[in-house]
């Protein structure tokens, strides 16, 4: 069958259609490879839920249920969309009951206090918690003494909801880390993103860092370009060097010098000038002109490489290292089935502690 799109009469029409059976028909054991809708009815969703409620790993479950069905091909769907199911529980099952446990853990600190705390959350059209930003009295003091440089890394989402959780994170002159506070967040649009911006700003006094650290989020960059448009924005070296080997890996495969000449030039480059001459010419050798992923982070040069921010007030840190530290230690007392009080009560046991 053959259609065609008329753009005047704005709709698809059918020219040619072959009713006739005219090539042969897949075979039974590669039906699983074939393109097609994937639906998990309500039986096999309420099971999926019993089976992950009783410590029941994804791939297990996947297995269970293909066991079920007589093979894991027959099934209809894969891993990812038991993922996709237990994704939508955990949204469901973000109710007012356990919201409103850790809010009142928050408002009886605040109470104990003296009303010290910095509290703000935002809610849904179903009055369901989609964002929560607090500050403790000891981060508000930290941020008055440290606060020139921070720290915002979404990565940590060990809850039982998988929401990203962010603590504001630096370090102090004797570099260990402390924190400026902390948020939950439901998802990470750029409108979301500006909220939990907005909201932490005015909790610390409506004084923003002179520097802000982040990974390449794009989402993130818009809402700090909104909402922090007078802070320097650098992103993380690692988490950028850590796609080297990924993005560019027929290069360092092909061309035993590719790794030297690339690290040459981004970080042994003292001035951008230098980098300038050194990118043209490694890009010339390598014939790397067209290389999305490549144009894409020369065009971010100015937030990342060494020659362009080494003049950038950064207090030594190029990274969002120590909020991933601080997520190692959450690590210690969070788990998928942690719940919002608990959760914020190991987040206070966070704060004054030192990373090294």
């Amino acid at each position: 069958m053959y259609v065609n799109y008329q753009k005047k009469k704005r709709h698809w029409e059918v020219t040619s259609l072959e009713l006739v059976h005219n090539h042969g028909l897949v075979s039974p054991n590669k039906m699983n490879l074939v393109q097609r809708e994937r639906h998990v009815n309500t039986a096999t969703r309420s099971l999926i839920k019993t089976l992950y409620g009783s410590g029941v790993r994804n791939c297990q479950v996947m297995n269970v249920i293909g066991n079920i069905h007589g093979g894991n091909d027959k099934v209809g769907f894969n891993v990812q969309h038991v993922r996709n199911v237990l994704r939508d529980e955990r949204k469901k099952r973000f109710e007012i009951s356990d919201a409103q446990a850790g809010l009142d853990l928050l408002h009886r600190l605040n109470e104990e206090s003296g009303s010290k705390y910095f509290i703000r959350t935002e809610v849904d059209e179903e009055n369901r918690l989609k964002c929560l930003v607090w500050i403790d009295p000891r981060c508000i003091m930290a941020y008055q003494n440290f606060g020139d440089v921070m720290a915002f890394d979404t990565t940590y989402r060990t809850n039982r909801y998988a929401m990203p959780f962010v603590p504001f994170t630096r370090v102090n002159h004797h570099y260990q880390s402390v924190i400026f506070g902390f948020a939950l967040m439901r998802d990470e649009h750029a409108s979301t993103f500006e909220w939990i911006l907005r909201t932490w700003l005015e909790g610390v006094g409506n004084n923003p860092p002179l520097t802000i650290i982040t990974d390449q989020d794009q989402a993130m960059a818009s809402a700090i370009a909104v909402v922090l448009p007078n802070t320097t924005h650098l992103l993380c070296s690692w988490h950028i060097s850590q796609k080297f080997p990924e993005k560019l890996a027929h290069y360092y495969s092909a061309f035993p010098e590719f790794k030297t000449d690339f690290n040459n030039c981004i970080y042994k480059s003292l001035t951008e000038y230098v980098f300038e001459v050194r990118w043209a010419s490694f890009v010339e050798k390598y014939h790397l002109q067209d290389h999305k992923w490549l144009k894409g982070l020369y065009e971010l040069k100015h937030k990342w490489i060494p020659a362009y921010t080494r003049n950038k007030f950064s207090a030594f840190q190029n990274s969002t290292s120590r909020s991933e530290g601080m997520n190692s230690f959450f690590d210690k007392y969070v788990s998928s089935a942690t719940g919002l009080k608990e959760f914020i009560e190991n987040a206070q046991k966070s704060i004054g502690k030192a990373i090294n």
